[in-house]
């Protein structure tokens, strides 16, 4: 019995035996001798090692089938950006598909860029509240709100940005959910240009954002008939800061404002600005239009962009009403002193008077009469602290009496037309705090009043067409702006 067990082993052994070397030729290419096939992908020629020699044999198809170079095009790249759970089979890859502009989550979805924000519901009602202070803001949201947790919640996102000195400063928007009227958006007035919008969402989360407060762009203007002196008459407008500065600068190339101006002339303003529903003032006015009818001349002013993208002011013919150097480089200034021989208020005898006094407090801004490099900047004897400014074609304009200069004027500095250079004082010899304005040409004093010199630029004869259509524009809309008339009398103080 033992002896036929052991014969069965040693039988199923050999069967094993068999089956592997009958396997392993199946998977060598059905070749008798494996180890003695050498095999070249890039030759048709196929050699066999046998006894030491090489012989060449015949291909034969029925042996081995034609083994061909395929040449496989696949994309090579590493991005970090890229993350996927997928595995793909490269050799099957159609790169016209792949994603190149998006990041992938392991789950395949596309990273959203944006937390997204609420779509707006449908409201059942609006109020408009006026809140001063959180203690108004606590009483209202107790006589809307029943839920202490919603109240509190609200009453925060509320009063860490709500504005309480303007009107109309927050508003609640209701909608109706399962029957239940509930407080669907929050509108927050924060400041002149943003208010924020908080929505509620889907598991009753407010999501808010900065929105850019709505303005009306308006076209305003005045008709102003001067008292006494142009300073105090516009002074008794409400225009913003930045027209008043714009119309001085610009008629200060051309108008003696102590000489030319007489009480009950007109001045005419039409500007362009954005306000909000509070009506407050929302970025930068532009000033369209600006005349002056005085006893003798109208002189009127055109904003205009040219092709080159420069914006300047013109006269009806297209000339700019900006000269090389400015008559008057000081706004809202009392001409105290004229050119000319003069009993010297100090010295006490009659001397002459080489330039033009401006009296103005100390400390009004001084500006640059025309483009030019900075020649002396310091102290000079009887001027005090002195700037002079060496200008084009030989002028030159000599600014006394300074307080300070502004930082970073310094000899050999190029300044612009319109650049504060120094502020007003009372230095060297003088009474009171003014500034003493030469004009020079060539060594030789000239009297910064009777000053004529030409316009700086023209509109080019191309350009004149589009510049008559932006003419009548401007007079278009001076014909349709409400009218704010101003004649009140003004006292000088």
């Amino acid at each position: 019995m033992r002896k036929i067990k052991k014969n069965f082993n040693l039988i199923l052994l050999l069967f094993f035996v068999h089956v592997s070397i009958f396997g392993l030729k199946k998977f060598t290419l059905d070749e008798k001798i494996f180890n003695n096939i050498t095999v070249s992908y890039n030759k048709e020629k196929i050699y066999q090692k046998k006894d030491g020699k090489l012989k060449h044999l015949i291909k034969k198809q029925k042996e081995i089938e034609e083994i061909k170079d395929e040449t496989l095009n696949i994309a090579s790249y590493k991005n970090p950006d890229f993350f996927s759970d997928v595995i793909i089979d490269e050799t099957s890859l159609n790169l016209t598909l792949v994603p190149v502009n998006e990041k992938i989550l392991f789950s395949g979805v596309p990273i959203p860029k944006s937390k997204p924000f609420p779509s707006q519901a449908k409201y059942t009602k609006h109020v408009v509240l006026s809140v001063k202070s959180e203690k108004e803001l606590h009483k209202r949201l107790k006589e809307i709100i029943s839920d202490i947790y919603k109240k509190k919640e609200i009453f925060e996102l509320i009063s860490n940005d709500i504005d309480y000195k303007v009107q109309d400063n927050l508003k609640l928007s209701f909608s109706n959910f399962n029957g239940i009227e509930t407080i669907s958006q929050i509108n927050i007035f924060k400041n002149s240009i943003h208010e924020i919008n908080s929505r509620i969402d889907e598991y009753g989360n407010f999501v808010s954002q900065y929105v850019t407060a709505p303005t009306e762009r308006k076209i305003i203007r005045h008709r102003v008939t001067v008292y006494n002196n142009i300073s105090s008459s516009l002074q008794n407008v409400k225009l913003p800061k930045e027209i008043v500065k714009k119309f001085l600068n610009q008629f200060s190339f051309s108008v003696d404002f102590q000489r030319d101006i007489n009480d009950g002339d007109i001045l005419e303003i039409l500007y362009e600005a954005n306000y909000t529903k509070n009506k407050n003032l929302v970025g930068k006015p532009s000033l369209l239009y600006a005349a002056m009818s005085l006893s003798n001349q109208k002189i009127e002013l055109f904003r205009y962009k040219l092709q080159n993208g420069k914006i300047d002011y013109f006269d009806s013919t297209g000339k700019s009403i900006r000269k090389s150097i400015m008559r008057t480089p000081i706004s809202g200034a009392r001409l105290s002193s004229r050119f000319g021989m003069r009993k010297h208020p100090i010295l006490g005898y009659s001397k002459m008077h080489r330039g033009v006094d401006f009296a103005a407090r100390r400390g009004t801004p001084i500006m640059a009469a025309g483009d030019g490099r900075i020649s002396f900047s310091g102290r000079n004897g009887s001027y005090g602290k002195f700037i002079e400014i060496r200008h084009l074609n030989g002028f030159s304009t000599r600014y006394g009496h300074l307080h300070k200069f502004r930082n970073g004027i310094k000899k050999g500095v190029f300044v612009k037309q319109g650049d504060i250079i120094g502020y007003v004082g009372n230095t060297g010899r003088s009474t009171g705090p003014h500034l003493h304005y030469e004009v020079k040409h060539k060594n030789r004093i000239i009297n910064p009043m009777t000053l004529k010199l030409p316009s700086r630029i023209e509109v080019k004869v191309s350009e004149m067409p589009n510049f008559y259509a932006n003419i009548s524009l401007t007079r278009e809309r001076l014909a349709t702006a409400p009218l704010n008339v101003t004649d009140k009398f003004v006292i000088k103080n």
